[in-house]
């Protein structure tokens, strides 16, 4: 039912293969043995996508609102429609429980190259200051810091919990000032250490102020930290390593590196305590550094992040692609997203397109044969100007009808897209398997949206054939609803003038049907064989003359009308269009019709 695309043979295993789909493969054997007369053995293999899990299906439909919004609206407020994609998946991500700890491990991934893309090429930073908005992502995807703080109040004396500085330690890698100083208070050194913690100068409460006075302000705080780290004297060594923190000691960060878990956590943290106002210009020099500690524990997402802090876009994108395999999500929306931010270059590879549109592309294929997600790939496939028409034209006649209303679903998605003649082709499937099935006005139907005369025409014929073999029509009201289409086909326009007919007959509508009945004999739009049956169809008119409660008039074709009749009778009998066993049915109209025109005279005026 399906085209299949170019297979294999395997001439050793005997066996045959043909893709159906991306999803699906027909298996046949191809050795002669195995063949039992006319039939192939065939068997239908197909797997499950990993788009089908329910937080693929949230991120999936929820991605695809935002894209289209973004489409839209041609680009605009795009940093509003990164916080909307950021905003997704770390709702999914909370949505998410420890049965589903490989999908939230994947989303959290996703979200945290989001977030740095988002951060490096979209958000406007004041003053290009961009430490503040990494703490945040730091805070977002290492939250053991705050769980560990839980944990060591959850005991009578704090302090004799086994974590309990390095829980200090990883509030502070994070800038979590407040919450450090007071677990610093129940220490021997704490009225001194926060004396200096609870001055320290953060960027986001320096509001009201200029960049330059509060690079001034805490350069006087740090360099006040440094002399008195010379000064002082300790009563316990972590306190120590915690002036050494606030003085930005890089040896101290890297004793606890441990805790920072990554470099880009690390060079978050240092930062912190060296270089609060860096900008985005210089912050890759910084993380090269960071990577230098963690180089035995690098992995294709820290490459992705370096990219991104070199704003080398187009990078970060070949990247995901390799870290992510076929998962295109992520790079599919990230790829849109810089490009309306106009941060990705539109240059065409060498597969006819720009990098935008290929990653879309992808994604698309990989949604258009997912059941729940066909209608989302289309619309994808839609907005790729270059080489989505194409696209949809080679996978929509692969996509599975299996059923009417998806059948429907898809045709209406070809006329919405002018794709007339994919959907052409959809139609004359499912008209073609209506027609196996039997049921004619379904496949009528079908060829009708086709505009396929042929078709038309021959099914039109059948259900003629049909009502001469039964006497009867089944299942045939849409066409009263056919309008100016039953001018598409004669022989469709012959179909739905005789259901007129019949329908006058029911309604008692005598005169009215007699005048259609004679315009159909007259007009020859019908096949030939079926005038003989349109002449038996004049003999209850006739015989309903005689009964009082009809019409007015007891006569219902006048003598002009007759004589037409009887014309078509002998026209019949001429062109040796009459079988064998018609006769008796010739002789019972020839009376009828005689009596009628006797009858006509004389209910005529001279």
């Amino acid at each position: 039912e399906w085209p299949l695309r170019p297979g294999i043979r395997s001439s050793s295993t005997k066996i045959g293969a043909a893709w159906i789909n991306e999803r699906k493969l027909m298996v046949f054997a191809t050795d002669e043995q195995a063949v039992t007369g006319d039939e192939i053995q065939i068997r239908e293999e197909s797997w499950e996508s990993n788009l089908d899990s329910l937080i693929n299906k949230y991120i999936i439909f929820g991605g695809h609102s935002v894209f289209s919004e973004i489409q839209l609206s041609n680009g605009n407020d795009i940093q509003s429609h990164s916080h909307a994609y950021r905003s997704l998946l770390r709702a999914a991500i909370q949505d998410l429980g420890p049965e589903d700890e490989d999908d939230k491990r994947l989303v959290a991934l996703y979200e945290l190259v989001w977030s740095f893309c988002e951060v490096l090429f979209i958000e406007h930073l004041p003053g290009g200051c961009v430490l503040p908005y990494l703490m945040e992502i730091m805070k977002w995807h290492f939250p053991q810091p705050m769980e560990l703080l839980n944990d060591v109040l959850s005991f009578e004396e704090p302090m004799e919990h086994p974590k309990f500085w390095d829980c200090i330690i990883s509030l502070l890698f994070q800038g979590q000032i407040e919450e450090a100083v007071a677990m610093i208070k129940i220490t021997p050194d704490g009225s001194e250490l926060n004396s200096f913690l609870e001055k320290m100068p953060l960027l986001q409460n320096f509001g009201g102020h200029s960049l330059s006075e509060f690079k001034i302000s805490w350069s006087m705080w740090q360099e006040s930290c440094k002399q008195h780290l010379e000064t002082s004297n300790f009563i316990l060594d972590q306190s120590v390593d915690i002036m050494e923190l606030l003085c930005g000691k890089l040896e101290t960060f890297q004793k606890y590196k441990e805790l920072a878990q990554t470099w880009y956590h690390l060079m978050t943290s240092h930062l912190l305590y060296t270089m609060p106002t860096v900008t985005v210009v210089t912050l890759h020099h910084h993380a090269k550094d960071m990577m230098g500690i963690y180089k035995d524990f690098l992995t294709p997402l820290d490459e992705i992040l370096l990219s991104a802090m070199e704003f080398d876009a187009h990078n970060v994108l070949t990247q995901c692609i390799a870290q992510f395999k076929n998962n295109w999500w992520l790079v599919a929306h990230l790829a849109d997203v810089l490009h309306h931010a106009k941060q990705l270059d539109t240059t065409e590879l060498q597969y006819g397109c720009s990098l935008r549109e290929y990653v879309i592309l992808q994604y698309a294929s990989e949604l258009v044969f997912c059941e729940d997600f066909w209608s989302v790939g289309i619309d994808y496939f839609i907005e790729c100007k270059k080489l989505g028409k194409s696209y949809l034209e080679s996978v929509i006649p692969r996509i599975p009808l299996e059923s009417q209303n998806k059948a429907l679903r898809v045709w209406s998605a070809c006329e919405k897209h002018s794709l007339i003649d994919v959907g052409s082709n959809v139609c004359r499937v499912m008209s073609s398997a209506a027609k196996q099935q039997n049921k004619l006005g379904l496949a009528l139907i079908w060829s009708l949206r086709a505009k396929d005369l042929v078709n038309v025409t021959n099914i039109s014929e059948k259900i003629l054939d049909n009502y001469i073999e039964t006497g009867g029509f089944s299942n045939l009201d849409f066409l009263d609803q056919l309008g100016s289409n039953k001018l598409l086909s004669n022989r469709l326009m012959f179909l739905g003038k005789y259901r007129e007919f019949h329908n006058m007959i029911k309604s008692q509508q005598h005169k009215k049907a007699a005048e259609l009945l004679v315009s159909l004999v007259e007009s020859n739009l019908g096949p030939p064989r079926f005038q003989i049956t349109l002449l038996l169809d004049s003999l209850p008119l006739i015989d309903d003359a005689d009964d009082p409660c009809s019409d007015t008039d007891r006569v219902f074709m006048n003598s002009n009308q007759t004589q037409i009749l009887l014309k078509a009778l002998e026209d019949m009998k001429i062109k040796n269009l009459l079988k064998d066993n018609d006769t008796q049915k010739v002789e019972t109209i020839r009376l009828a019709l005689v009596t009628n025109l006797a009858a006509s005279f004389l209910n005529e005026p001279w």
